[in-house]
């Protein structure tokens, strides 16, 4: 195994050149990019949405909500995991707060820090517990030992896509396994949340005077290694199809078939509470986006080569050579943009390394991408990146094996 670690780290080096965890504060658009939709806006379509949904209060609707109906079949693929792990997730509220808020003062946006920090009030946090939160893992004062290593545990997936062995462990001691899964992929939506936010200039609703605690330094607890799970033993295990519940069945193999069905879904069918609202996410962005399957392909290749998930690129290069992609538009992405060119693919190249490092698509860059893509387009371009940066973390951090004769990321030339 220790042979297989040496072999990964020049491509590693290679793979990730320049690209850099931004330690000072995003660059959040200046305006709007997309403006939320208006009450005089609201279609009868809209309404009927917000029916489905259960939104009874229009006025009451949060200004990214807002900029989601301008997209509504994106509000159906995904608004049903946001309120999964908003609300009903496993984790405590105290819990689900501090790992939002942290997640949100790592990626800078202070739009999801005020929507989150008076759920945290609400459920119990003080104002002092808030400048720990943005403080981070090594501020002392908390009384529950939990609570500052889940702030590492965000650290880590915020530098490394991945939960370090240690934190795992310390936090697994108190966690159970859907627990775990709950906290990763908490994480990993807020992150999604506030690229998308950051990228799309949402601002704060009126009245909503909270903003991130003054006088408090930018320091992430976490440091980027590298290390992955690939030939290890996977920390959460698929399901074998002889131990599916007649519940796992059902959604893994419907018409009971006993076709072969992938890690990646038999592993997050160890949750099915999770699953379902996560899989209707999943299969809006690969079959039903604004996107063509090229471009999707592109940004999920490219923000899983970023995230090192060989899982990820196992899965999704053979996607894209099936959507045209020849071997050199797949060393492309490897590789990364050229510098300073506006070729189409390097724009969106752009966009991804940008999200991933600086958790918002720069002016120039959304400027680029607008000339190319309507409002639709652009609200999936986030929400595909995002939703794979997302599986990413999780893949890497579950320890989801590779399927038989999968190919990972390949070694630097």
């Amino acid at each position: 195994m220790d042979s297989t670690r040496h072999q990964w780290q020049p491509r590693r080096s290679r793979l990730l050149g320049a690209i850099l965890i931004a330690t000072l504060s995003a660059t959040v658009a200046a305006v709007p990019r997309i403006a939320p939709l208006t009450d005089k806006e609201l279609t009868d379509t809209h309404k009927a949405l917000l029916k489905e949904l259960g939104v009874g209060d229009a006025a009451r609707l949060s200004n990214q909500f807002r900029v989601f109906l301008k997209h509504p079949a994106l509000v159906r693929g995904v608004m049903p995991f946001a309120n999964y792990i908003g609300g009903v997730s496993t984790l405590s509220p105290r819990h689900r707060e501090i790992l939002s808020l942290r997640t949100a003062w790592l990626a800078r946006s202070e739009y999801q820090w005020s929507r989150h920090a008076p759920l945290a009030k609400s459920v119990g946090l003080t104002n002092q517990e808030l400048r720990r939160v943005a403080a981070g893992p090594d501020e002392r004062g908390w009384v529950d030992p939990l609570e500052p290593l889940l702030l590492r545990l965000a650290d880590e997936l915020h530098v490394d896509s991945f939960v370090s062995d240690m934190t795992w462990a310390a936090v697994a001691g108190r966690y159970n396994r859907h627990q775990m899964m709950d906290a990763v992929f908490t994480v990993a939506e807020m992150t999604m949340l506030s690229e998308t936010a950051n990228s799309v200039g949402v601002e704060r609703e009126s009245g909503n005077n909270e903003r991130f605690p003054a006088n408090v330094p930018y320091r992430v607890g976490a440091s980027k290694t590298g290390r992955r799970l690939i030939g290890e033993k996977a920390r959460i295990a698929p399901l074998e199809p002889s131990d599916w519940s007649p519940e796992v069945r059902k959604m893994l193999d419907p018409t009971d078939s006993g076709r072969s069905v992938a890690a990646v879904y038999r592993t997050l069918a160890q949750h099915p509470r999770m699953y379902a609202p996560r899989q209707l996410l999943s299969e809006y962005i690969r079959t039903q986006s604004t996107l063509d399957a090229r471009t999707r392909e592109l940004l999920i290749m490219r923000i899983g080569a970023l995230c090192l998930s060989d899982y990820e690129w196992a899965a999704h290069a053979p996607a894209g050579r099936r959507a045209g992609m020849t071997d050199a538009d797949v060393q492309h992405i490897l590789e990364g943009p050229r510098a300073g060119s506006d070729e189409p693919d390097d724009t969106l190249l752009k966009a991804v390394d940008e999200l991933y490092t600086d958790r918002v698509i720069s002016d120039g860059t959304w400027q680029r991408l607008a000339t190319r893509f309507n409002e639709q387009q652009l609200l999936d371009i986030l929400i595909t990146t995002g939703g794979y940066h997302m599986v990413s973390m999780a893949l890497n951090s579950f320890g989801v094996q590779l399927e038989p004769g999968g190919e990972g990321l390949p070694p630097a030339r």
